[in-house]
């Protein structure tokens, strides 16, 4: 698989899940056999997915510049990245930032 084909799917994909259609129906939409669409999401959400060490930590409901912390949670992909998750967010819209994070 090259680096090509495998951007051009994450880009495919990104695009149905915004799209607000289901797999089949975007995959018709665009002439792709709903198999084929349905393949690359189940190969690629395998890659996504590895386990990273993890800190659990016990914080007030102040962040560290004294404002009222509205974050669910953080995700500390590195010593230069946090990504803090308000309530409410949308499990899509996270999926795509953490999936162009890691390109």
């Amino acid at each position: 698989m090259t680096k090509t084909t495998e951007a051009k799917w994450r880009r495919v994909i990104a695009e149905q899940e915004r799209s607000g259609l289901s797999a089949r129906e975007f995959a018709e939409s665009r002439g792709i056999p709903a198999a084929t669409l349905y393949w690359w999401r189940s190969r690629l959400r395998r890659e996504v997915t590895k386990l990273v060490p993890v800190e659990v930590v016990d914080a007030d409901s102040e962040d560290e510049h004294g404002g009222n912390a509205e974050v669910c949670f953080e995700v500390q992909v590195d010593r230069s990245l946090t990504v803090r998750v308000p309530r409410g967010f949308s499990e899509t819209e996270l999926r795509r930032l953490l999936v162009a994070l890691r390109c």
